[in-house]
């Protein structure tokens, strides 16, 4: 007499359940869903990594530097993928991009660029200062520590008379203002001797590194480049 819809019946059967085809149906959609859109995320992430992956020089030019070559004068550069982050001795910093496979260039410090030496223990930058690799064993005061004198300088810190010197251990080549060539020694921690065609001229090396007072009463200087914009 009276008719009763089966698939009524049916889906009542299962709500009572707790667990109904359409609730079963939506929870395999929605799991689907995430799956999906997971899968989506590392391929992504993959795909960024593979598009910024470390420069092949990245190990020559990353981790810790010495301003100067001065032990306590702490430098870094970290390689992010896509740029470079450098750290200054008074923890200023500037991205930086490769140049090359042994240069790279600091926008936040004026552009200055650097060249990494052919031995990869310095960075000579284009202002005539430079970081060195730190020594790893080193104990207080960096009493052994070797002054490297390698890079441009100035002739009475005027920067429209530029001046040379590149240094081999204790072995010295400049280059004055004036096209002159010379041949030169340390002989002490901060002193050295330069033989111009015939004439001895002795030096001193300034406690920062940056000066040399010559004992015909002239001196050169260098700068330090890798200064922020603002300073």
């Amino acid at each position: 007499m009276c008719h009763v819809n089966q698939g009524y019946l049916k889906t009542k059967y299962h709500s009572q359940d707790g667990v109904g085809e359409e609730t079963v149906t939506f929870f395999r959609y929605t799991l689907g869903l995430l799956l999906s859109v997971a899968f989506s995320l590392t391929l992504s992430v993959r795909s960024a990594v593979a598009q910024f992956p470390p420069s092949p020089q990245s190990a020559a030019f990353t981790g810790a530097w010495c301003a100067q070559g001065d032990p306590s004068k702490h430098a870094s550069i970290a390689d992010n993928g896509g740029f470079l982050t450098l750290t200054n001795e008074t923890g200023d910093t500037s991205p930086g991009q490769y140049q090359g496979k042994t240069g790279i260039v600091a926008p936040g410090w004026q552009f200055v660029t650097g060249t990494l030496s052919p031995d990869g223990s310095q960075i000579n930058w284009s202002n005539g200062t430079f970081w060195a690799r730190c020594n790893s064993g080193g104990g207080g005061g960096g009493g052994r520590h070797r002054l490297n004198l390698t890079g441009t300088w100035y002739a009475q810190g005027n920067r429209s008379q530029s001046c040379s010197i590149q240094q081999r251990g204790n072995n010295l080549r400049l280059s004055n203002e004036s096209g002159g060539n010379a041949s030169g020694q340390m002989n002490g921690k901060r002193t050295l001797t330069t033989n111009w065609n015939g004439t001895t001229i002795g030096g001193t090396v300034s406690d920062n590194g940056n000066r040399i007072n010559w004992d015909n009463g002239t001196y050169w200087i260098r700068f330090r480049v890798y200064a922020s914009q603002n300073n």
